[in-house]
């Protein structure tokens, strides 16, 4: 049900597939992917993926000259990232209905390599993330988002200042401390500000690692 709700999400391409993990053996694997304890408590493990075999087989139903032949397709391939985005989001909003909670895990993305050599999945099938569903156990605050009038421009665009930016630290920092949510969810003891220093700071190691993740998704059918 819930991924059928996913699938009612507006798509042209419909360039996804989840892949539920059940298996003891792939779920322990896939706790040392990702290293999040979230994955053995979760009541359904899915790993959401881009799946352009599937929309290449479709393709070549319709004309051997389709455009996954080409060496470069970024509209096709960023389409087919929001649309997945969408399937996601509505099997989010549709668990949430049905009373339970959910958790979205980045390590589909960053860790897609391991994905695809576990689950021995083909070209053309990229891992993007990884959706735990199970029972709630918390009610989370709302969470820092920036205002309205960073987020809606009339007729235009209205550069953000950084009167703004910073104001808008100040605000995440302080709802973000008081609810512990950095040392809880990501083993952080710092600020907010620190600890974006840190997730974003284009270092030696985060290139190399980008450079190899870019070539992996080249190689495995994400032309972008």
């Amino acid at each position: 049900m819930i991924v059928e709700a996913g699938q009612s999400a507006p798509c042209y391409f419909q360039a996804y597939s989840v892949i539920w993990i059940k298996s003891n053996e792939l779920l322990e694997n896939t706790f040392d992917i990702c290293g999040t304890e979230a994955i053995r408590q979760a009541a359904a493990v899915l790993l959401v993926c881009l799946d352009f075999n599937k929309l290449e087989k479709y393709a070549e139903s319709v004309t051997q000259e389709h455009f996954l032949k080409m060496d470069v397709y970024p509209a096709e391939a960023l389409l087919s990232i929001f649309e997945t985005g969408l399937m996601v989001e509505n099997m989010v909003t549709a668990s949430e209905a049905l009373g339970y909670g959910t958790l979205l895990l980045d390590c589909g993305m960053y860790e897609c390599e391991k994905f695809v050599e576990m689950l021995k999945l083909p070209h053309g099938v990229v891992p993007i993330a990884v959706l735990l569903i199970g029972e709630k156990d918390e009610s989370p605050p709302p969470r820092p988002r920036w205002p309205i009038h960073n987020v809606l421009h009339i007729d235009g665009y209205n550069p953000i200042t950084r009167e703004e930016i910073q104001k808008y630290l100040e605000y995440a920092d302080k709802t973000l401390a008081a609810e512990g949510y950095l040392l809880k969810y990501a083993n952080f003891k710092g600020s907010y500000v620190e600890y974006l220093t840190e997730r974003l700071s284009a270092n030696k190691e985060l290139k190399q690692s980008y450079n190899a993740l870019s070539s992996f998704l080249r190689r495995h059918g994400l032309k972008i």
